[in-house]
């Protein structure tokens, strides 16, 4: 067998791992199909050349010629439309170049081709003949212009793919040239050099379009230059070696000296041949990537070390900086999804700054790039987007917002089938053009983070949550944490501005046609106050209500929605949030944060204040029914006006307010005259729509800043915060005479009487101002009714009241020296009206009638009224009193009985005043009264003083439990106390202490002057 006939076997096995590499990759496309056809004429020719260069078929040769001839025209014309496909993707209407391959067989058929044929000792000479030449000629000129038309495409195409593909085509067409120029040559004639350029040719065609993904010839180049380089590095060794041997053994080259530097040579490489690479490799590198090769070093070393990143910002700004500088690109971002809408923002862009037109790159969930990327998992340039049909249903905004960011492909980072990111490359620093091993690079360093990128995402987002639940719960418990919303909700808005920016916050709750403040808190000079009342109907929160979602306004200045937005825009608010309060599917008003900035709050700032909401709408209903049910704990159902509850609290709260500031505060009692005779005569239904007139008249008389309550029954009270006598006794004749006109003109007898108080004239305490009133309002109606009575009008205003039972003004100046005594003292302050708590109490044990228990009260009141002439440095000094001292102390008894007695009406307190320190066993003073010789007013008050005076801090000692206060009161019986009176003392005391035992005191009873 000689050299062309073995060529030509080993060209036609050969093809057949083309042609089943070729079957395997179906199904095929145009480009496979035309392919197809190319390797059958190929395997064709080579297939014929067997038995035309062969010493067998002789007589057949002439046909095998013929046949091969056939055979190298057709896959000339099918080598024309395989490179046609590469530049012109239009169906092939009417195949012209058919027509040369018909041209060809019919001149082979007529035998013009080949001319002559001889057969000699030294072969086969073929004369081809003018024929040959003009079936040939047109054959080389369409693949010319093939190969122009390749060459332009390659210099348009941007597709690194595609331009790798086109070089490749390149390649093969130099081997088929060069293998073909070869057949002239003296070389040509003795082996079959065509067939082994078109089997090569061959074999790179099958490359290029079988393999998708082809290595970029410059890799191949520089991976053969590697190799070639150290394969020389070893030949060179190796003959350094047989050199050595040479000059220093003398010996000559041989056979055994080549083998010895053969393995010599060998065993240095198996020692340095990795190292010795390497360099080579590298070298090779940097040759030929330049500045490339370092940034894609620190790459791979940060990918190696990918897991001990920390935090999610320094994985994704490291990876992006270092990619795009590996790959040489202009711009580049990595696209995260958000969690509360799956969309894909830039997350961190190259190079940073606002001025990246990629910072601003958003891609929605839905969008055919995410799903093409998910489905796919491959790189998609964006020149794909006019190509591919999937993408004609592209957004134009997403499709200008890719395109003013200058993107020139999306890579996906795929992990278990999901997409994690996708990274957004613009185009090549220089105008340059991405090749094949930027676009491996860029994909491979995507799907080897991809999963180490899922991992710190979702670590970030639990982190995330975990810090908004934080807050949450933070925000919630102090929401919660008391029913005074307006007191709690200044805190909550201050904790709520740690997360976001706020301005204005308000809790706003629907109430029918309106809408209702409950809760306010603002930077700005707020339109609203708490407890305000707006129109319902065009409000943002009546949207909110019927849509039950969220309403963000990110600029209010641009334009206005709802008329409440007109207010708060006057006010200087930009951006504003309206969040739904929603119980059990019910929107109950809204959660509204506003700022004055524009644009103040992101997608995650308002899931935030949405699950806030949520977790505060129960409490914050809660609060309202709270509020709701305290309201009408405080008002009287009847009348509408507060009631008695709320009228000792606001007036225990003035009283202590007005002290505060030293400022006068004035009371009316009234009490309507003649109400139960209207009762009686015209029923109760009607009598209770009089009350209602007659409270709202009340409320109409008086002025904002006063306060009107229904006491009780008929009775009501009216408080004038900073008012004097004069200007509240004309308050009082305004509502006296509103009344009488509206009364009158209802042709009825009803008319109303007023007693009138004033702080700090009439008294210093509550219960002082009550007393004092309630007694000018008696005054007032025992003497005809109808009337305004004043304290002072009492003594001045005589009166014949039958039984002469009239009231004295001058009690309320008795009652102010009491409180006065004790305002002096700051160690017993209150002390007289704890003292009365108690005497009446034991008072009302031992079954005394209501006379004497009120006799006892007053006293108990009275009882210090003497220290009034006692020295304020001897009342508080914290040392032992010296004997002077005490005696000016123990003056204050007959001092306070010498007071009482000169008011008729207290005559009958003088001896419990007077004898409130006489002792059971007769040591006490100021008589040394003893046993029952003490008056029983004086013994009750005596222990009610004892006690108060020990659970009492003094300046000489601090105060004592309750306990221990009884125990030593027991101790004191029949020594200092009434025995019976104490054991009717401590059996009160016990009822009201808890039952836990004390350990026993050894504290002894202290003297009568320590139990002041």
């Amino acid at each position: 067998m000689n050299s062309h006939v073995l060529i030509a076997v080993i060209a036609s096995i050969i093809y057949i791992p083309l042609f089943v590499i070729l079957l395997k990759n179906r199904p095929w496309g145009r480009r496979q199909r035309i392919f197809f056809m190319f390797l059958i004429p190929a395997f064709l020719w080579s297939f014929t050349a067997i038995f035309f260069r062969g010493d067998f078929l002789m007589s057949y040769k002439l046909l095998l010629v013929r046949i091969g001839l056939c055979a190298s025209i057709a896959m000339g014309i099918q080598y024309h439309y395989f490179l046609r496909s590469f530049y012109n993707n239009n169906p092939i209407r009417i195949p012209f170049a058919y027509t040369i391959l018909v041209a060809a067989i019919a001149m082979v058929l007529l035998g013009y081709i080949p001319q002559s044929m001889d057969i000699t000792a030294d072969g086969i000479q073929l004369n081809y003949g003018i024929g040959f030449l003009i079936v040939l000629f047109p054959t080389i000129f369409l693949c010319g212009k093939d190969v122009y038309k390749l060459f332009r495409r390659h210099g348009v195409l941007v597709d690194p793919m595609e331009r790798n593909q086109i070089v490749y085509l390149f390649i093969g067409l130099t081997v088929l040239f060069l293998f073909g120029m070869a057949a002239i040559t003296p070389w040509g004639s003795k082996y079959p050099l065509p067939h082994m350029g078109t089997f090569f040719n061959a074999a790179i065609l099958t490359y290029t379009v079988v393999v998708h993904k082809l290595l970029d010839f410059r890799e191949v180049f520089r991976r053969a230059l590697t190799s070639a380089i150290f394969g020389s590095l070893f030949v060179i060794v190796c003959l350094l070696w047989l050199l050595l041997f040479q000059i220093s053994l003398g010996i000559e080259i041989s056979f055994i000296p080549t083998v010895v530097a053969l393995l010599s040579t060998w065993a240095m490489f198996v020692f340095f041949g990795v190292q010795a690479r390497t360099m080579v490799s590298r070298k090779t590198e940097a040759f030929f990537r330049g500045n490339e090769i370092e940034p894609q070093r620190k790459l791979y070393d940060f990918i190696s070390v990918i897991y001990d990143t920390p935090t999610l910002e320094q994985f994704g700004s490291q990876l992006l900086s270092l990619l795009s500088q590996s790959i040489d690109c202009d711009r580049a971002c990595l696209l995260l999804p958000r969690a509360e809408s799956g969309n894909y923002v830039a997350r961190f862009v190259y190079p940073s700054g606002e001025d990246n037109p990629l910072a601003k790159l958003k891609v929605n969930q839905d969008s055919p790039t995410i799903t093409w990327l998910k489905r796919e998992g491959q790189i998609l340039p964006v020149r794909n987007f006019s190509v591919l049909p999937e993408f004609q249903g592209l957004w134009q905004e997403e499709k200008d917002a890719i395109q003013s960011a200058e993107v020139n492909m999306f890579i996906p980072l795929v992990n278990r089938g999901e997409l994690v990111a996708a990274l957004a490359i613009s185009n090549k620093r220089g105008e340059k053009i991405y090749t094949v091993d930027d676009m491996d690079l860029a994909e491979s360093v995507a799907n080897r983070v991809a999963a180490s990128m899922e991992k710190e995402y979702l670590h970030e987002q639990v982190n995330e949550q975990r810090e908004e639940l934080a807050i949450i719960n933070r925000l919630v418990t102090l929401i919660t944490s008391n029913m005074n919303i307006q007191g709690i909700f200044e805190g909550f808005s201050e904790e709520l501005k740690k997360v976001i920016d706020v301005d204005f916050a308000a809790v706003v709750l629907a109430e029918e046609d309106s809408l209702h403040f409950l809760a306010l808190s603002s930077n700005i000079d707020s339109p609203w106050e708490q407890d305000s009342r707006i129109q319902l109907k065009g409000s943002a929160t009546e949207r909110v209500i019927k849509e039950n979602k969220s309403i963000y306004e990110a600029d209010i200045r641009r334009h206005k929605k709802y008329w409440t937005e007109k207010h708060l825009q006057s006010h200087g608010i930009c951006s504003i949030v309206f969040l739904p309060l929603i119980i059990k599917n019910k929107c109950i008003g809204s959660f509204t944060i506003a700022s004055r900035r524009p644009n103040a709050y992101n997608p995650k700032q308002i899931k935030l204040l949405e699950q806030l909401t949520l977790q505060i709408a129960t409490p914050m209903e809660n609060i309202r029914l709270y509020a709701n049910a305290e309201q009408r704990a405080r008002v009287d159902e009847l009348t509408g006006l507060f009631n008695r509850r709320h009228f000792d609290e606001q007036f225990k709260a003035e009283v202590s307010r007005h002290s505060r500031f030293n400022q006068k505060l004035s009371l009316l009692m009234l009490d309507l005259d003649s109400f139960k005779t209207y009762n009686d005569i015209f029923g109760h239904p009607s009598g209770d729509r009089l009350l209602r007139e007659i409270g709202g008249i009340i409320n109409s008389s008086i002025r904002e800043g006063d306060q009107v309550f229904r006491y009780g029954g008929d009775e009501f009270t009216v408080l004038l915060p900073q008012t004097q006598v004069e200007s509240a006794f004309a308050v009082a004749e305004r509502i006296r005479e509103s009344v009488m006109n509206a009364m009158t003109s209802k042709e009825t007898n009803v008319r109303i009487s007023i007693g009138l108080a004033c702080y700090p004239a009439d008294g210093v305490m509550m219960n002082e101002l009550v007393t004092v009133a309630d007694t000018a309002l008696y005054y007032a109606k025992s003497t005809g009714g109808n009337r305004t009575c004043l304290p002072s009008s009492i003594l001045t205003e005589e009166s014949t009241v039958s039984g002469g039972n009239v009231r004295v003004s001058t009690l309320s100046t008795v009652y102010a020296l009491a409180s006065a005594v004790d305002a002096k003292d700051r160690y017993t302050y209150g002390h007289s009206q704890k003292v009365r708590t108690y005497a009446v109490a034991i008072a009302e044990a031992v079954g005394l009638k209501a006379d004497v228990v009120s006799r006892i009260s007053t006293a108990a009141v009275l009882h210090d009224i003497g220290k009034i002439g006692v020295p304020d440095m001897i009342l508080n000094k914290p040392a032992a009193l010296d004997e002077e001292e005490w005696e000016a102390i123990k003056s204050h008894p007959r001092i306070g009985s010498n007071i009482a007695g000169n008011v008729p009406s207290l005559t009958t307190c003088i001896n419990g005043i007077l004898y409130h320190h006489e002792r059971w066993d007769g040591t006490g003073y100021p008589e040394g009264l003893k046993g029952d010789n003490i008056p029983l007013d004086a013994r009750i008050l005596s222990i009610a003083d004892a006690f108060c005076a020990m659970t009492s801090s003094r300046p000489y000692r601090s105060a004592i439990d309750d306990k221990e206060a009884v125990r030593r009161v027991e101790e004191g019986k029949g020594s200092q106390f009434d025995p019976e009176l104490v054991e009717a003392f401590i059996k009160i005391v016990s009822e009201t202490m808890p039952n836990e035992e004390e350990p026993e005191r050894d504290t002894p009873f202290p003297e009568s002057k320590a139990i002041e």
